[in-house]
């Protein structure tokens, strides 16, 4: 018996398993790329901005950092606008720039938990596919009378797609899950430094 199997015949084998991955598949790369084009409009130019206010505190021109932050939308400027105004106690405003720093990672971090889910079921979603299809073949094999080893051949080879389908959906939702945890990481942790500096200053200018 030959091994002459269509892509059309593969899907059918799928079945209802192969149909859901395909569904979580979808949602993985429009999640995917929702959350690409989000980080690209929020770091936008924060680079830039970042080395401007650096240059004005250093040069002791808060108020002028002030004015950038509010010309410059985005989620940086409302992080550093919050460590510049506000109260005048540094606690107090390390506070409000952490509650700030913590409200923008949330916002980059949106749809993760779904992404991670996403990765961590999908390849036992296709390995019970699989399982099923493999307990298919050999019933098929049970009750087809003189049928040959290629039968179970055919019926494993169909199965494993849905194992194949899981890791493709699985792979790119992890490699994405951990690139945008590590940017939101590095993101935080320059907007800490950021406004320790900042802080630093203006205890500095209190003192003076």
């Amino acid at each position: 018996m030959g091994f002459n199997v269509s892509i059309k015949d593969i899907i059918i084998a799928g079945g209802p398993t192969l149909a859901l991955l395909g569904l979580l598949s979808v949602y993985s790369i429009g999640l995917i790329w929702e959350r690409w084009r989000y980080f690209k409009r929020c770091t936008a130019g924060v680079k830039a901005f970042l080395d401007k206010i650096r240059h004005l505190r250093q040069g002791g021109d808060l108020g002028s950092a002030v004015t950038l932050c509010r010309s410059h939308k985005g989620l940086a400027s409302q992080i550093v606008m919050a460590s510049l105004t506000g109260p005048t106690n540094r606690d107090d405003r390390k506070r409000s720039a952490q509650r700030e720093i913590d409200r923008a990672v949330s916002s980059l971090q949106k749809g993760m938990p779904m992404l991670a889910t996403i990765a961590s079921v999908a390849p036992f979603i296709g390995l019970f596919g699989t399982v099923i299809g493999v307990m298919r073949a050999f019933k098929d094999l049970a009750t087809a009378a003189g049928a040959g080893p290629g039968v179970v051949a055919i019926g494993i080879s169909e199965a494993l797609v849905c194992t194949a389908a899981g890791l493709f959906v699985a792979i790119p939702a992890v490699a994405a899950y951990n690139y945008f945890n590590h940017r939101s990481a590095r993101f935080a942790e320059e907007m800490n430094w950021v406004c320790e500096e900042i802080l630093e200053s203006l205890s500095e200018k209190s003192r003076a």
